[in-house]
């Protein structure tokens, strides 16, 4: 009988063992479990933080830009509107003008003067201005040619003048008449009484 009582005592006692043993390593992988659930849940929430950090600076950089773009935008055209206001200004203060364009040949069609080219040459600290007139009579009759080439600035100042003469003919002529059906070319510098770039010009033929 008390044989029984032991082995059953030792069988309870080795259960009883297995029991707080089970418990014992269920016990700590459910703390291992929770610890990384705490380590995962925190690593999320900073890299959460993190990229919503990162988000709202980059969001107020693209709309910043966009501001940006959209100001720049609205200055040239209000430069454009103010540089067209200008011109019109000039233009109906001064008639006649037209815009200042170097190295392409412009066809005037007034009387004789039949075209004429500018260009600048020199240094960006002493500007030449330069011509090249192309005349044509087209009448009957033999003429003098008698033109004057004037030169203005954005503002309609006047910046200088020049006269076609004889020493300005490409080829060597003893007169300075046109005779009917002839061409002739002038070539020479414009001299400036103001030290600042042409944008209109206006030519007088007589």
């Amino acid at each position: 009988m008390e044989n029984q009582s032991r082995r059953r005592y030792s069988r309870n006692h080795q259960r009883a063992m297995k029991y707080m043993l089970v418990s014992l390593v269920l016990g700590f992988l459910l703390i291992v479990t929770a610890i990384g659930w705490m380590v995962t849940a925190f690593k999320l929430s900073s890299t959460r933080e993190e990229f919503f950090s990162r988000q709202i600076p980059d969001r107020r950089e693209v709309a910043s830009a966009e501001h940006l773009r959209s100001r720049v935008a609205a200055l040239e055209q209000e430069v454009l509107t103010l540089r067209e206001e200008k011109a019109s200004l000039v233009k109906n203060r001064i008639p006649d003008l037209n815009p200042m364009t170097f190295d392409a040949t412009m066809p005037i069609g007034q009387g004789y003067l039949k075209n004429i080219r500018f260009t600048q040459t020199g240094t960006e600290t002493d500007k030449k201005f330069e011509y090249l007139a192309v005349l044509k009579n087209d009448g009957e009759r033999r003429i003098t040619p008698d033109v004057v080439i004037y030169l203005f600035d954005a503002l309609g100042i006047q910046l200088g003048m020049a006269r076609l003469a004889s020493t300005d003919i490409t080829l060597e002529r003893t007169d300075d008449g046109l005779s009917a059906g002839e061409s002739r070319s002038y070539f020479s510098q414009i001299e400036l009484i103001r030290e600042r770039d042409p944008a209109y010009f206006h030519v007088e033929v007589k």
